[in-house]
Formats: structure tokens, C-alpha cells, sequence
């Protein structure tokens, strides 16, 4: 019985199309992605023989999918690369409301969507992007995809406001007053004024104390 179900899936395997092979391959392949559509860029000959080589991996462009083949035609057999149209679909989160530049952002500002992503410019949010201490970098209209382009962590320290610079040298530690010159959020590596004048770089620790590096 056993035996019988392995011969009838492998029926059914064989008698798949090249395209349907090749697009469940893809989803495999491609979780990610809600939906794939895909459409052969060349017709094969009758007597040419395409499957889908599994020991090579697919590679992935804007709009194309390059999916290594095993070509049979009469006795010669090749491996190959047969390229495919595809359009690559996900849910992003999309505004429902305008967000001026600096404003706090929030989910309940978005909507998911599905929608084609093979072609877009810049790096779409996804539908399960915690919000947590971002804003608007720069204005999103309503109905705009949200990109990570147009985001930004809310800075623990802003541009002109001062800190306590921490100067460690083995177990010496000297504490001086800086002002600083960037917009930064904890871990981050930004440039103050110290107060002798000087361009230091620190890592932001809170709001308040930065270590020199």
C-alpha cells in the first residue's frame, strides 16, 4: 500500500506542468510573500525536457525570478537558467491619516493592505512593525505605503542639548560637560562639542550621559 501512494505521488509530481513545479517552488522558497504570481518569459520545444534543479539555489529580482533547470533535449542534457516574470505580493501597512514630519507615529495611523512589492523603491514596513518610540521623518499622505526611508527613532538627544560625557581610561573615570551636534537614541554613536571646544565622539547611554569612544 505503502509503495502504491509513493508511485501515485509521483505520478501526480511528474505530471505537474513546469510552471505550477516552479511556482510552488518559489512559495517555498519565498514564505514571506502572501501571494506569487509568475509567467515564463520563453516557450519550450516539444521535445525539451525543463525540471526545476533543487541542489541550486533561485535568485531573486525587481519583477524576475531566475529558477536553476535541468534541460533534456534528445540525448544531451544541460543544467541551465530558465527566468520568469513574477509579481511578489505582501501586506504592508499603509497611512489612513497625514503624518506631518516629527509627529509620533502609532498603528492605529495604518492599515494593512496586500499589495505588489517586486517594483517598489525603499524598504516597505511590514504588517507586524512594533511602533514604539518612532516618528515621522519626513511628511507620509494618507494612503501612502510606509517605507523605512520615511521613519525614524524619536532621539533621546536632540541637536544642542547638553550632556554629561563620560572619559574612561582603565579604572579612571572623568566626567565633563558636552553639547551635542546630532540627533541620537540609546546605542547610538553621535558627535558633541566638549567643553574645551573640541569634536569628540560618545555613545549614548540615556538622555543625559554619553561615554566617549
Amino acid at each position: 500500500m505503502k509503495y502504491l501512494l509513493v508511485l501515485f505521488f509521483s505520478i501526480q509530481m511528474f505530471s505537474q506542468s513546469f510552471e505550477e513545479t516552479a511556482l510552488n517552488y518559489l512559495q517555498k522558497e519565498f514564505p514571506e510573500y502572501e501571494k506569487i504570481e509568475m509567467q515564463l518569459q520563453k516557450n519550450f520545444s516539444s521535445d525539451e525536457k525543463i525540471i526545476v534543479d533543487y541542489s541550486r539555489n533561485i535568485n531573486l529580482g525587481k519583477g524576475i525570478a531566475y529558477i536553476p533547470v535541468i534541460a533534456t533535449k534528445g540525448k544531451k542534457t544541460s543544467s541551465s537558467i530558465v527566468s520568469v516574470k513574477v509579481q511578489l505580493y505582501k501586506k504592508l501597512l499603509v497611512a489612513v491619516k497625514n503624518f506631518e514630519r516629527k509627529e509620533l507615529l502609532d498603528k492605529t495611523g495604518f492599515e494593512e493592505k496586500v499589495i505588489e512589492v517586486s517594483k517598489l523603491n525603499g524598504t516597505a514596513i511590514g504588517k507586524d512593525f512594533a511602533f514604539y518610540d518612532y516618528r515621522a521623518k519626513s511628511f507620509i499622505k494618507k494612503g501612502e505605503i510606509l517605507f523605512e526611508e520615511k521613519m525614524e527613532k524619536i532621539p533621546l538627544i536632540s541637536t544642542g542639548d547638553k550632556v554629561s560625557a563620560e572619559v574612561r581610561n582603565g579604572s579612571v573615570i572623568v566626567t565633563t560637560e558636552a553639547l551635542a551636534r546630532q540627533n541620537g537614541s540609546t546605542g547610538d554613536l553621535i558627535e558633541l562639542v566638549s567643553s574645551s571646544n573640541k569634536i569628540i565622539k560618545a555613545r549614548i547611554v540615556n538622555a543625559n550621559k554619553v561615554i566617549v569612544e
